[in-house]
């Protein structure tokens, strides 16, 4: 799963993944991560969604999309 971002003239891509441990999102800019992976073990998830009705993999979308939007980032 993968979702783009428009800001100050770049387009960004937050990219998915579930690993056998976790899940995983990070930032991409021309096709090179410009963000540390933002990252969730599989048990916290469970506990996370029991608790806020929402997936955790949801929340670390918006963290990066946050992160986007005031400029944290590596410069690509």
């Amino acid at each position: 799963m993968s979702k783009k971002i428009e800001h100050n003239g770049n387009t960004f891509e937050i990219r998915c993944a579930t690993f056998e441990d976790r899940y995983a999102v990070g930032v991409f800019l021309n096709d090179s991560q410009v963000s540390p992976e933002y990252s969730a073990k599989i048990d916290v998830a469970q506990d996370y969604f029991s608790q806020h009705k929402q997936r955790i993999l949801d929340a670390l979308i918006e963290i990066a999309e946050s992160d986007i939007r005031n400029d944290m980032y590596f410069k690509a």
